[in-house]
C-alpha cells in the first residue's frame, strides 16, 4: 500500500502532461491558422471574381454612346453570355446618370456607394432576395455634357459560385490543418515514447538488481534532464554503501577486540569457581576486573569511533558553533583527577579572543579526551602536558604536547589507523583507537590531524586543525 502525504498531487504519465501543455497550443494555432487562411481565401477569391466584374464594366463603358444627344448602350450580348457562363450565376447590369434621367438595364439594382470619378468600387448587397456582388463605375458623361453630369455603370452577379469556391478552398485548408495537427500529435507521441524509453530501461535494470547491489547506475545513455536525478540517487546509494561499510567495520572491530577478553574472562571465572583458597579467588577476580575494565574502555572507544564516522551529514550528531577554548577547558577539568593521580600537571594556553568552530561538541570532546588520555598514559609520572590553542590562516590549531617517549617515524606515518600502537608503549594497556577517533572527528568537522615528535624527541605533539567560523551570535 502506497502512502501519500496529505495534499500531495497524484502522479500522471509524462505523455498526458505533454498533451495537456501542447494540445491547447496546437488547437489555438490551428484556429488562428484557419482564420488567417479563410480571410486570405476570401480576399483572393473576391479579387479574382472582381476582375471579371471589372472587365464587364469596361466592356459596357466602351459601348456607351452620347452622339445622338442622349445616352445609348450597344449591349455586347456575346460578352455577357460568356460572363454568365464564367460566373455560373445570374448577371445584372444598370446604366444611369447621376441625375436619374437615364435608366438602362436592371434599374432596381441597389444604389451604389459614394463613388469617385474614374474609380471602380465593389460592394456586397441583396437583389431579388439573393446575395450579390456589385461593381460600380462613375465617370463624366461626355466632354459636351453639362458640368457635373456623370454616368454610373453597375454590373452585379449572384455570389453562389463565388461562395462555393471559397467554401471549397476553406474546406481544403481545414483538412490540411487537421492532417498537420494529427501528424504533430503522432510525432509528439512518438517523441514522448522515445523520451520515456530510456527511463523504462532504467526501471527494468533496477528491478533486475539484487537487493545488495548498490553499484552506481550508468548515466551515459540517459537524457541530460534525467542525469541529475540519477546522479543524486547514485550519491544516496554511495552513502548507503559507506554506512553499510562502517557498520561492517564496527562489527569486525568489536568482534576482533571483544572476543579475546570475553574468552579470557570466561576462563578466569571457571578457574575461580574451582579454587578453594579465598586469596586465590580474589586474585583471579581482580585479574578478571582488569580485563573487564579494558573491555569497557575498548567498547566505549569503538562506539565513539562509530559515532564519529557517521556524524557527518546526519541529524543524529548535529554540528553547531561552539567556543573551542571552553570545550578544551571542560575536557581538562574532566580528566584532572586522572592527571593528578599520576602526579602530572596540565597547562592550557588559550588565545585572547574566542575561537569559534563548527562541530559536534560531544564528539569533539571525545576526541580531546582520547588524545589527552594517551598523553597521561604514555608520559612518565610527574611530567607536564601542555595544550596550546592558536589561530593560523583562518584555522583553529589545537596542539597537545606531552613529555613521553614519542613515536618512531614509521609509526607516525600510520598514526590514526585503527589498532596500531607504538612499539615503545607495549607496557601500556590500550586498544590503539584513541588517535583514530581524533582523526575521524577532525575530518567529520572539516579539519585534519597531524602527529609529530617534539624537536628534541622529548615527547609527542598531536595537532588538531579545524576551520574557524564567524563568532557565536550573542
Amino acid at each position: 500500500m502506497i502512502n501519500r502525504k496529505a495534499g500531495a498531487l497524484p502522479g500522471r504519465r509524462l505523455a498526458v502532461t505533454l498533451g495537456l501543455w501542447t494540445l491547447p497550443a496546437l488547437i489555438v494555432g490551428m484556429i488562428s491558422t484557419l482564420w488567417f487562411s479563410a480571410t486570405t481565401i476570401n480576399e483572393l477569391a473576391d479579387s479574382a471574381y472582381d476582375r471579371s466584374l471589372a472587365g464587364a464594366i469596361r466592356a459596357i463603358d466602351s459601348n456607351v454612346s452620347t452622339q445622338s444627344g442622349g445616352v445609348g448602350v450597344e449591349q455586347p450580348y456575346q460578352l455577357f453570355k460568356f460572363f454568365e457562363l464564367t460566373a455560373q450565376g445570374a448577371v445584372y447590369f444598370n446604366v444611369t446618370t447621376d441625375d436619374g434621367f437615364v435608366q438602362i438595364g436592371d434599374v432596381l439594382l441597389p444604389p451604389p456607394p459614394d463613388l469617385t470619378s474614374g474609380e471602380i468600387r465593389f460592394s456586397d448587397d441583396t437583389y431579388l432576395g439573393q446575395a450579390i456582388r456589385v461593381g460600380s463605375l462613375k465617370r463624366p458623361l461626355s466632354p459636351t455634357a453639362p458640368e457635373g453630369t456623370h454616368i454610373i455603370i453597375q454590373v452585379a452577379e449572384t455570389k453562389g459560385s463565388r461562395v462555393a469556391f471559397q467554401n471549397e478552398l476553406i474546406g481544403r485548408a481545414v483538412l490540411r490543418d487537421f492532417l498537420v495537427i494529427l501528424a504533430l500529435v503522432l510525432l509528439l507521441a512518438a517523441g514522448a515514447y522515445a523520451a520515456v524509453k530510456p527511463l523504462n530501461r532504467l526501471r527494468e535494470a533496477i528491478d533486475k538488481r539484487e537487493p545488495d547491489d548498490l553499484t552506481p547506475v550508468e548515466v551515459a545513455s540517459l537524457p541530460l534532464e534525467v542525469r541529475p536525478l540519477v546522479e543524486a540517487v547514485n550519491r544516496l546509494m554511495q552513502r548507503n554503501v559507506e554506512q553499510a561499510d562502517q557498520q561492517r567495520r564496527f562489527l569486525d572491530d568489536a568482534s576482533h577486540q571483544l572476543r579475546t577478553p570475553m574468552a579470557i574472562m570466561r576462563t578466569q571465572l571457571d578457574v575461580a569457581l574451582h579454587q578453594q583458597n579465598l586469596d586465590d579467588i580474589r586474585q583471579t577476580l581482580l585479574s578478571s576486573r582488569n580485563v573487564l575494565d579494558r573491555s569497557v574502555r575498548t567498547t566505549n572507544q569503538l562506539l565513539a569511533l562509530a559515532r564519529a564516522r557517521t556524524s557527518q551529514g546526519y541529524d543524529a550528531y548535529p554540528q553547531e558553533q561552539i567556543a573551542l577554548e571552553e570545550t578544551i577547558a571542560e575536557t581538562v577539568r574532566m580528566l584532572w583527577s586522572r592527571i593528578r593521580s599520576r602526579r602530572m600537571d596540565c597547562v592550557f594556553e588559550p588565545p585572547d579572543a574566542t575561537v569559534v568552530v563548527r562541530a559536534n561538541e560531544g564528539l569533539l570532546q571525545e576526541a580531546l579526551v582520547n588524545v589527552i588520555d594517551n598523553a597521561i598514559a604514555y608520559a612518565p609520572p610527574g611530567s607536564l602536558i601542555s595544550i596550546r590553542l592558536q589561530i593560523e590562516n583562518d584555522r583553529a590549531l589545537t596542539e597537545i604536547m606531552d613529555e613521553g617517549p614519542g613515536m618512531a617515524d614509521d609509526e607516525i606515518a600510520h598514526a590514526g589507523s585503527r589498532f596500531r600502537r607504538g612499539s615503545t608503549k607495549r607496557s601500556v594497556d590500550g586498544s590503539g583507537l584513541g588517535l583514530a577517533i581524533a582523526l575521524t572527528v577532525a575530518r567529520a568537522s572539516g579539519g585534519s590531524m597531524e602527529v609529530r615528535n617534539r624537536p628534541d624527541r622529548s615527547g609527542l605533539v598531536v595537532s588538531i586543525s579545524l576551520p574557524v567560523v564567524s563568532p557565536i551570535p550573542g
